[in-house]
């Protein structure tokens, strides 16, 4: 089984833009002439091996082509802009992780140069940590660098699958038992990681309230016209009440909703309250929050999507009927359904349809919507923009959209 995937950087996570830099900079007739001298002469490994000062590199590989100093200079110069991450990475990144992959670097790097991806590039901090040549002064395929990426986070070779863009790099990779893939492009790479059984995230599982619609201006007022036959409950209900508690199992609502009466009689009204609602939430009684639609579409080229949330049934059936996205959702439950809460829920729902737990995310917009992804072992996506707080969510996003690159 692989547990950890490595990667390097150059021309897998981020473009080595050698041959665009050199044409934006330098004339045509010397720029044959800095190639063989930089990137493909015979001093390039050792900038990333890191052994050498640079100015040292800078002066050997002048003399390689001599009246050319000052070009080899320039070139050097602004080499940070040598690599530009794809737009790819940190979304592939995430989405390994999310599915419980560890994932590590093995590259060969400068170290100035990576002090500078590590400033900018966003798959970085992602990972689990690495081996960057400079840091050992060692490069690929030499032993002692994969040597040193098994020793220093404990891998069993036969648990990891290194992916490069250079077969040699792959051979110093196969000696030690490791699984590679040669990389030519992200598609035929996540096949080849399918082949060996590593697949990303698969499933998005959604919250209802505050992620998808905002329904509390009409059940405000449908809850209050059926609180109002009950001359007993002295208690109003308004949005903002319906916004902090939203998330919480019905019964914990109605308990804290209807503090006038008996917790029997806040729940039994409760119910009348959830049944009158979904009749006029089908016909359109509450808005989605962004386009869900669109969102739902996008999402669906690459993953499954499903609903989870603490309701009673007819519920989740009203939002899906009122915004025609019925076509769009897999599969969905709740409490209502099944008598179980929102952790359950999940992984009922996960096992239905054959989704490992490792293989999915939760998103929603509370405590309570993170507490439950956690407990049922799926990665905690934080909807900042619906009506709770969390504390420590795996990600977040300012809108739904976010989701598509996200993951």
């Amino acid at each position: 089984m692989i547990k950890n995937i490595i990667f390097d950087v150059g021309n897998v996570l981020a473009h080595f833009r050698w041959k665009d830099y050199i044409n934006e900079r330098f004339g045509e007739d010397v720029r044959q002439k800095i190639v063989d001298a930089t990137v493909r002469g015979p001093y390039w490994d050792e900038v990333d091996r890191g052994a050498l000062p640079i100015e040292e590199i800078v002066r050997m590989c002048a003399a390689l082509v001599p009246g050319f100093e000052a070009e080899i200079e320039a070139f050097f110069a602004n080499r940070e802009q040598l690599v530009e991450e794809y737009a790819y990475s940190a979304a592939l990144v995430r989405s390994l992780k999310a599915a419980g992959y560890h994932v590590y670097l093995l590259s060969n790097y400068a170290g100035d140069l990576f002090d500078y991806a590590r400033r900018h590039f966003q798959f970085i901090p992602l990972t689990d940590g690495g081996v960057i040549s400079y840091e050992i002064h060692k490069v690929k395929p030499e032993p002692e660098i994969y040597e040193e990426l098994l020793h220093r986070y404990h891998l069993v070779p036969e648990e990891c699958v290194f992916l490069d863009d250079l077969a040699r790099n792959l051979e110093g990779a196969k000696k030690f038992g490791i699984h590679t893939v040669l990389f030519t492009g992200l598609t035929d790479a996540l096949e080849s990681l399918k082949e060996l059984g590593v697949t990303p995230v698969q499933a998005m599982i959604f919250d209802v309230d505050g992620t998808l619609w905002d329904t509390t201006e009409a059940a405000a007022k449908i809850w209050s016209d059926v609180a109002a036959k009950y001359p007993e409950i002295k208690d109003t209900v308004t949005p903002e009440k319906l916004k902090r508690l939203y998330g919480l199992p019905l019964e914990d609502i109605a308990k804290k909703l209807f503090v006038s009466v008996p917790e029997e009689t806040a729940i039994r009204v409760m119910e009348e309250c959830v049944r009158v609602q979904c009749p006029v939430l089908a016909k359109g009684g509450a808005s989605l929050i962004g386009d869900v639609a669109g969102a739902f579409e996008k999402l669906r080229e690459k993953y499954r999507i499903f609903i989870v949330s603490n309701c009673r049934s007819g519920y989740i059936e009203a939002m899906l009927q009122a915004h025609q996205l019925s076509g769009l959702v897999d599969d969905f439950t709740c409490p209502g359904d099944t008598g179980l809460l929102k952790a359950d829920n999940i992984k009922l729902i996960c096992e239905r349809n054959h989704i490992p737990l490792s293989k999915a995310v939760y998103i929603g917009d509370t405590l309570p919507d993170e507490v439950a992804a956690h407990e049922a072992g799926v990665p905690f996506v934080f909807a900042e923009y619906g009506f709770g707080e969390c504390r420590n969510p795996d990600y977040r996003i300012g809108n739904i959209a976010e989701l598509a690159e996200l993951f």
